[in-house]
This record gives structure tokens, sequence and C-alpha cells, in this order.
């Protein structure tokens, strides 16, 4: 089983969400990376969420944890992150990346409140749509637009 990381990246009043070129159309989740071997937790979240995004983590706070058997069995660690406040400019790394942008507390919570998603998002009802509910990214996106702002720990 390999560890992944998945990050809610926050900076404090929006989140970041991305999408990798293999999502299906329109769906925009958290940050997700493998560790490295001898790398802690603390440390592959900066490391993902630099290589990524280009952005800096100032703090961290740990969610919860999920296995995933696709495709070859992850144990995924799922984190809340705050970036160093003034530094929210993404710089995309289009080799992990296919975009990723900033979204509003409130475009967020309309997102998770959307009955059938993919099938709106084909009709172009919507910008965006979010992972399933069984998805532990879904669960980091309730829980940060159920409670935006938490304290956490420096990284």
């Amino acid at each position: 089983m390999a560890p992944v990381v998945i990050t809610l990246v926050s900076d404090g009043t929006r989140c970041l969400l991305a999408r990798q070129s293999f999502f299906p159309k329109g769906m925009y989740s958290a940050l997700a990376g493998f560790c490295d071997i001898g790398e802690s937790l603390e440390e592959t979240v900066r490391r993902e969420v630099a290589e990524e995004v280009g952005l800096e983590v100032e703090r961290l706070h740990y969610s919860a944890s999920q296995h995933w058997p696709f495709p070859n069995s992850s144990l995924m660690i799922a984190c809340h992150a705050t970036v160093k406040p003034g530094q929210t400019e993404i710089q995309l790394n289009l080799r992990e990346l296919e975009a990723a942008s900033w979204f509003s507390h409130n475009e967020v919570a309309i997102a998770l409140r959307r009955n059938n998603p993919y099938t709106q998002q084909q009709n172009r009802a919507f910008p965006f749509w979010l992972p399933p509910k069984f998805a532990i990214a879904h669960q980091l996106i309730k829980e940060w637009v159920e409670k935006p702002t938490r304290s956490t720990l420096p990284v």
C-alpha cells in the first residue's frame, strides 16, 4: 500500500482546486501526491503543493485517511493546508496538472449541493463539479465549507 497525501489548500477565504487531464470533464479536486521514501507527511504536503502550484504552505492540519484501491491500493492521508498570506499566485506545473484555480466559499458550497453533477456538467449547467461523496477529497472540501477557518499547526 502506497501512502498518498491529499491536501486542500486555502488562503483563509478561498480554497485551491485543481484538475488533472484524466479527470472527467469539469471535475476539480484537492491536490494529491505520493510520499517519497523517508519523507514525512508534512514534507510531502509542502513538496507536492510547491511542485504542483508553486505555493508555500504555512500551516497544516490532518483530517482523516481512506484506503483507495485504484489503481494499485493507496492509503489517502487527507490534510488541510494554509498558504502564507499574500503568496497566492498559482504557478501551474503543466506536467502535473491541467488547471488550478482559487474558488470562493460560496462557489464551493454551491458545487457541494448539486445533484448529479456529471450529467449537468455535460449540459454545461455550471462551470465545475467536485469528487463524489465516497472520496476523501469530497470530505476535505465539505469540512472546509463547514468550517473555512481552523486552528492549525505550523509546518
